[in-house]
């Protein structure tokens, strides 16, 4: 019989449960896996039919799509239908679903007479209580263990590997994408554009340039640099005075036979390629940052000190896994290129 993994939230929260979708299908077979996830990364996912049977997307804002969701899972009779994201939509939607089990991750905080009600004393259902206090690392092992499945080394390889060449990159660029490292530049470094109380990185253009060079001095490697989904002006002011333009999207900086590469609008599919083939990725803790430690890539993860505790929940299984606090750029670019390797 066929297992449901229903994990409705954002781009890292899923490639966190990778692995333990790998683990199962190696247990039970890919024919007997379905998912629910989110509709916005459903696109992306669809296309890696080699992790899973069905893949099916939530409307985060259309009823009939969610009542049309919920009639067309209802015609299959799941053995175990499993709730990774602790969501009360996603709950509520197994509730109306066929199946002989439900294992939920459960956030203790929700606890209300509802839902203990229908699913704490309801013996077809198995609770993974979550207090917030427990690496994720641990909670999934939890439902694996509800199953009598463990998790193995290969489960953590999330994808498969693609080299540099099955990006299509310009020629000019073709001999600087071997030896580098990524730099992923989003809204997350300005708390302006990001969260406010958060300590504020804002590089400017001339203190970001003399970071690459001394990068370069380092590093001695090339550096690709990407972007969010969010408009950075820092990026277009590096563009319009430093940066020679080889097309739309691709700009390149050349210092002591070095490269700087700026990449506008890549998709999720780019990002994931050029990381996993870079010698390490330096970002504000984001979806790359859970990304890379499944390539064991050399990570240089900046975080809020404030939030420590909360990025451990989703960080303790990462090798090579290096942690800067949030400061000003002058600062953490010298931590930045002491942790290069």
């Amino acid at each position: 019989m066929k297992t449901l993994i229903i994990r409705t939230d954002k781009l890292g929260d899923f490639y966190q449960t990778l692995p333990y979708i790998n683990a199962l299908k190696r247990n039970i077979g890919k024919e007997n896996i379905d998912v629910l996830i989110s509709e916005s990364i459903h696109y992306h996912f669809f296309e890696k039919k080699d992790i899973f049977n069905n893949l099916h997307k939530l409307s985060q804002t259309n009823l009939v799509k969610k009542i049309l969701l919920v009639l067309k899972l209802r015609k299959i009779s799941y053995k175990y239908i499993i709730i990774l994201d602790a969501k009360d939509r996603s709950i509520i939607i197994s509730f109306f679903l066929k199946c002989l089990k439900r294992v939920i991750l459960f956030d203790t905080r929700k606890l209300n007479f509802f839902f203990k009600f229908l699913f704490l004393n309801n013996k077809k259902n198995i609770i993974i209580q979550d207090n917030r206090n427990e690496t994720c690392f641990n909670l999934y092992n939890k439902v694996l263990d509800e199953l009598n499945i463990k998790i193995n080394e290969i489960d953590f390889k999330i994808i498969r590997y693609e080299d540099m060449e099955s990006l299509n990159f310009p020629g000019s660029l073709s001999q600087n994408i071997k030896n580098y490292t990524l730099l992923h530049l989003d809204e997350k470094w300005f708390s302006s554009l990001y969260i406010n109380k958060f300590s504020d990185i804002s590089p400017q253009k001339e203190e970001f340039l003399i970071f690459i060079e001394k990068f370069f001095a380092k590093a001695k490697q090339n550096i690709i640099i990407t972007t969010g989904i969010k408009y950075t002006p820092l990026i277009y002011e590096l563009i319009d005075k430093f940066f020679t333009k080889i097309n739309t999207n691709f700009y390149e900086y050349s210092f002591d036979n070095f490269k700087a590469i700026i990449c506008l609008n890549s998709s999720i599919k780019e990002l994931e390629i050029i990381s996993m083939n870079s010698n390490n990725i330096i970002t504000c803790h984001g979806p790359l940052s859970l990304f890379s430690g499944f390539f064991n890539i050399n990570l240089i993860d900046i975080i809020e000190k404030t939030q420590e505790k909360w990025y451990y929940r989703h960080t303790s299984h990462l090798k090579k896994y290096n942690k800067l606090y949030r400061k000003n750029f002058k600062e953490l670019s010298k931590e930045i290129i002491l942790t290069i390797k």
